[in-house]
């Protein structure tokens, strides 16, 4: 189980398990969820652990 930092690149997954698109994590809350910023965009979305997945590379 990997806890992710701020400024993380990460995969948002779909429910299935496939990718949606890849983001980069602003912040944990407390209850263990984070906020991450979707890439090509603004938006700022709110995912439990189970739906990001480690992305390889560290920038774009």
């Amino acid at each position: 189980m990997t806890a992710y930092k701020p400024g993380d690149y990460v995969y948002i997954l779909r429910k299935d398990g496939s990718v949606m698109t890849a983001g980069r994590v602003k912040r944990r809350r407390p209850d263990g969820r984070y906020k991450v910023r979707k890439a090509g965009c603004n938006q700022v979305v709110t995912l439990p652990r189970e739906r990001l997945a480690i992305h390889p590379q560290n920038g774009w």
